[in-house]
C-alpha cells in the first residue's frame, strides 16, 4: 500500500514539474507584455503646398548711388534734405570751388577771344572782308592801269614818254594786287589758325568745367530719394576726409530685390526664371513671390578666399514696407504643387501593394487606403482617402 501511495506522489510531481514548464514557456513566448504600449505620433490632415526646393538666406537690397566730392575741400553748400524726391542734374552740395572758379573765368575769357579772332578772319568777318576789297579794288586798278597803257602804246608808241610814264603805273599797280593777294592769303592762313585756337579754346573751357564740376555732386537719375547725408557745411571732403561713408547717398524706393550668396553646388542647381518665395523675419507670416533673374558665373572671394555666387531675386509687387537690408531667406522651386492635402511621408505604408495610413477615430484606430500624389520625401499629396482635420499615426 505504501509503495502504491508512495508510486502516486512521484507521479504527481512529475505532472506538476511538466505544468510548470507549460506555463513558463507560454509566460516567455506568448503572453504579451502589457508594461509596454505602441508610442506613436498624431498629425493632422492639412491642405497646403509641397515643394522641391532650394533654401537660401540673404536680404533686400535697394537700388543704391553712393555720392562723393571727386575733388578734396571744404563743404559750402548742401541744396537738398533727407527725404527730398530729387531728379537727374540736380546739385545736391557744392564745396570751395574758388580756384576753379578762376580757371573757368579765364578759360571762358581766352574762349569767347578766340572765338571774336576766328569771326573777324572768316569770310563773313570784317577783317577779311577788308582783305578781300582791298584786293579786289587792287585788281580793279591794276585792270585799268594796263588798260591806259595798252592805249597810249597804241597812240604814242611803246618808248613814248607817256607809254613808260603808264607803264610805271601799270608795274606799281600790279605789285599793290600782289600785296592785297598776300595780304588776303595771310588773313585766311590765320583763320585756320584762329579756328585751331579756337578749338583749344573750347577744349579748355570744357576741361576747366569738368573740374569744377568735381566740386559739385549731382543726381545722375530721376525719382530717386535722399536717404543719407553724412556731412554739414565746412566738412572736409574728398582726399582729406576723415569719414570712409558717402556725403549723400541716394535711393530708388521703387527698386528692389532680394540677394544672396550660394555656394558651388547650390549655384549649379539654380537657373533664371525659377519661381521663388521669399521670406523676410520682419514678416514672419508672409510670402512674398518672386523669381530668380540673375546667378552669376563669377566668384566672389571672402576674407578666407571661400568662394560664393551672387543670386539676384526679384520681388512682385507688395503692399507691405520694405527697408534696405531686411534679412530673411528665400526658397528656389523647382517643382511644387499648390492647395492639396498633406501629410508626412512617415505615416504612408505599403501593404500588399496598397498604400496605407493608420487613421484615428473616435472609437480607436483604422487602417485606410488612401491615394498618394507628389512627394519631396518629407511630404505626401493625398489624392484621396482622406480629408482636412482628420488625424493619421506616425509610428516612432
Amino acid at each position: 500500500m505504501k509503495a502504491i501511495i508512495k508510486k502516486h506522489k512521484k507521479k504527481i510531481f512529475y505532472t506538476l514539474g511538466i505544468l510548470i514548464f507549460i506555463i513558463g514557456i507560454y509566460f516567455i513566448f506568448f503572453k504579451k507584455d502589457t508594461s509596454s504600449e505602441l508610442e506613436y505620433d498624431v498629425e493632422k490632415v492639412i491642405k497646403g503646398n509641397i515643394q522641391v526646393a532650394i533654401s537660401v538666406d540673404g536680404s533686400i537690397i535697394f537700388d543704391t548711388w553712393n555720392m562723393e566730392f571727386l575733388n578734396p575741400g571744404t563743404v559750402e553748400n548742401i541744396y537738398v534734405n533727407l527725404g527730398d524726391i530729387v531728379n537727374k542734374n540736380k546739385v545736391l552740395a557744392s564745396s570751395d570751388s574758388s580756384y576753379e572758379d578762376n580757371k573757368i573765368a579765364q578759360s571762358k575769357a581766352d574762349l569767347e577771344s578766340s572765338r571774336l579772332n576766328s569771326e573777324r578772319l572768316s569770310e563773313e568777318g570784317v577783317d577779311y572782308k577788308i582783305k578781300k576789297d582791298s584786293y579786289k579794288a587792287a585788281k580793279e586798278k591794276e585792270d585799268n592801269e594796263d588798260d591806259l597803257y595798252d592805249k597810249y602804246v597804241e597812240l604814242y608808241g611803246k618808248d613814248s614818254s607817256q607809254a613808260l610814264a603808264q607803264k610805271t603805273k601799270k608795274d606799281s599797280a600790279e605789285a599793290d594786287i600782289k600785296n592785297a593777294k598776300k595780304q588776303l592769303e595771310q588773313v585766311e592762313e590765320s583763320y585756320q589758325n584762329s579756328k585751331y585756337q579756337l578749338e583749344k579754346s573750347q577744349a579748355s573751357y570744357v576741361a576747366s568745367k569738368e573740374a569744377y564740376d568735381k566740386y559739385e555732386i549731382t543726381s545722375p537719375v530721376d525719382n530717386v530719394l535722399v536717404a543719407q547725408i553724412n556731412g554739414t557745411i565746412g566738412s572736409v571732403v574728398g582726399g582729406d576726409k576723415t569719414s570712409s561713408e558717402p556725403f549723400i547717398v541716394l535711393v530708388d524706393p521703387e527698386s528692389f530685390w532680394f540677394e544672396s550668396y550660394v555656394e558651388d553646388v547650390e549655384a549649379l542647381q539654380i537657373e533664371s526664371g525659377m519661381k521663388t518665395y521669399v521670406e523676410l523675419d520682419a514678416y514672419p507670416d508672409q510670402q512674398f513671390e518672386g523669381e530668380v533673374i540673375f546667378v552669376s558665373p563669377v566668384a566672389e572671394l571672402d576674407s578666407n578666399d571661400l568662394a560664393s555666387y551672387k543670386v539676384i531675386i526679384s520681388v512682385k509687387e507688395i503692399d507691405e514696407k520694405f527697408l534696405s537690408d531686411m534679412a530673411g531667406s528665400a526658397d528656389l522651386i523647382s517643382k511644387e504643387v499648390r492647395d492639396v492635402l498633406i501629410i508626412s511621408s512617415e505615416a504612408v505604408r505599403d501593404k500588399g501593394g496598397k498604400k496605407i495610413v493608420i487613421v484615428k477615430t473616435e472609437n480607436g484606430f483604422e487602417n485606410r487606403e488612401v491615394t498618394t500624389g507628389f512627394t519631396n520625401l518629407k511630404e505626401v499629396e493625398i489624392k484621396s482617402g482622406l480629408k482636412v482635420g482628420e488625424e493619421v499615426i506616425i509610428v516612432k
